[in-house]
């Protein structure tokens, strides 16, 4: 079966949702009428972490130094004990990943720091999640990598802040076909497996039996959402579609000398395309490099 995780198809027919669109993520994961599955997979995650509750957090964080842009996360959540966690779906991973991905750990290390009781130099636990359609760790075959803080040292590896974690789930490590899967498969290879292969599926497949996949399945069924909840799903993937078209074209482009003004007019072509399907400013901006105020000024309906 091909993978189509990330190569988005718009089909009226389609059972179940693209669950690493964009919209999809959110739908399942950042949504509070669905913030028991979010609790559950956060507690397969973190099992010594006993997580009775969680509070959803505004996901644009706005960073007040100069002129850098605002964090916009996926999801973003408080747990009961005040530790927060960051959760994003990367299905293209760029050069400048990493980066952000510091950036936005550092963000919402600042948004807990600010926004808490203590004046002091304590900061709470922050951890970042980070699902990717691309390997990042290409020399490293387990998955997920866990990175904190720590010494770089031959001998011994020291920890110096256990405050501060950052998780990478590469989802084409996870190479398996569903007939490979059975009661001994990890969870983590069939959570994977169901993030890559849900849209394909006709039905709930027989060997995934798991109560929190299941749920998965039964939330993202589009023969179970309202009309209106339909329709914005599928006019967010057929944004997501014009935008993976144009983005071969872009990237052909690109690779031509002096060819800046014509990717500035496929950005904006791109921007145009995801106004249309409903896309939040803020993804456009880190989708196409457009500021938000080229982007609101952008007459999509043109």
């Amino acid at each position: 079966m091909a993978r189509k995780y990330r190569n988005f198809v718009y089909d009226e027919n389609q059972r179940f949702i693209y669950p690493t669109s964009d919209w999809g993520f959110k739908f399942l994961l950042g949504s509070e009428e669905n913030k028991d599955i979010l609790l559950e997979l956060l507690n397969r995650l973190f099992p010594d972490y006993h997580i009775e509750s969680l509070e959803y957090l505004p996901r644009d964080i706005t960073i007040p130094v100069g002129k850098m842009r605002d964090a916009s996360f996926d999801v973003h959540c408080k747990l009961q004990d005040g530790s927060r966690i960051v959760i994003e779906m990367q299905n293209y991973v760029k050069s400048s990943f990493f980066d952000r991905t510091t950036v936005y750990t550092a963000a919402a290390i600042l948004e807990h720091y600010v926004n808490s009781r203590n004046k002091g130099y304590s900061i709470g636990k922050t951890i970042f999640i980070a699902f990717t359609g691309d390997p990042l760790f290409k020399s490293v075959k387990r998955t997920p990598v866990r990175l904190a803080m720590c010494d770089i040292d031959e001998q011994e590896t020291t920890q110096r802040n256990d405050k501060v974690l950052q998780i990478f789930l590469e989802l084409p490590k996870f190479a398996g076909s569903l007939q490979d899967i059975n009661e001994d498969t990890p969870f983590l290879e069939k959570l994977s497996y169901v993030l890559m292969e849900m849209a394909d599926c006709e039905e709930i497949p027989d060997n995934l039996h798991d109560s929190l996949l299941e749920r998965l399945f039964k939330t993202a069924d589009t023969a179970k959402m309202q009309q209106d909840t339909k329709e914005s799903y599928m006019k967010s993937i057929i944004g997501e579609a014009e935008y993976e078209a144009n983005l071969e074209d872009w990237k052909a482009e690109g690779r031509a000398e002096g060819r800046a003004e014509g990717q500035e007019e496929e950005r904006v072509k791109i921007a145009k395309a995801l106004k249309r399907a409903g896309i939040d400013t803020m993804t456009i901006s880190s989708t196409t490099g457009l500021s938000k105020e080229k982007i609101l000024s952008i007459n999509h309906r043109a």
